[in-house]
């Protein structure tokens, strides 16, 4: 059996890094749709409604990085935590490793499966989602088994204490 909570240390410092990451690039994803995600807005906006479509642009461009980067920090802290109590039972040879095995798992979920929602936006909106969500899951992944394995070192011992 695993270690939680050196499984939820783990998380939160590389769910902290995933989600700096995934807030950088979800920015300029949402600056370089900008026309995309207008339309879409429009069409889904209500007739009476007090906002113009560039005023809730602009929020999207404001609160989706904060959104993103506060939901890895939770994400990290939740897989993390799994990862530790399950980590025996992960394929894969190393804490690394198995890391990246998780974080694959996340990205099909989260990333491919998930992210259909965002084909509103259009097909290149999406694929771009699914380009950084890829190399996103894999540095999380990573992180998560070389912290993890990290902290699950045993302490090291002064050779002078141990006949003690």
């Amino acid at each position: 059996m695993g270690n939680a909570t050196n499984g939820a240390k783990a998380g939160i410092i590389a769910g902290i890094i995933y989600g700096i990451f995934l807030g950088v690039t979800t920015y300029f994803e949402v600056i370089s749709q900008k026309s995309v995600m207008l339309t879409a807005i429009t069409k889904s906006m209500p007739a009476n409604s007090p906002f113009t479509p560039e005023q809730l642009y602009n929020i999207v461009v404001l609160v989706t990085p904060v959104v993103v980067t506060v939901g890895g920090l939770i994400g990290g802290l939740i897989v993390g935590a799994i990862y530790g109590s399950v980590n025996s039972r992960i394929p894969g040879r190393t804490a690394v490793m198995k890391g990246i095995v998780v974080g694959l798992v996340l990205w099909l979920i989260i990333g491919v499966l998930a992210g259909l929602r965002s084909l509103e936006y259009g097909v290149l909106y999406y694929l771009a989602g699914v380009g950084t969500g890829l190399v996103g899951a894999l540095i999380f992944g990573a992180l998560l088994g070389y912290f993890f394995g990290r902290f699950s070192r045993p302490p090291k011992m002064d050779p002078a204490m141990q006949g003690l």
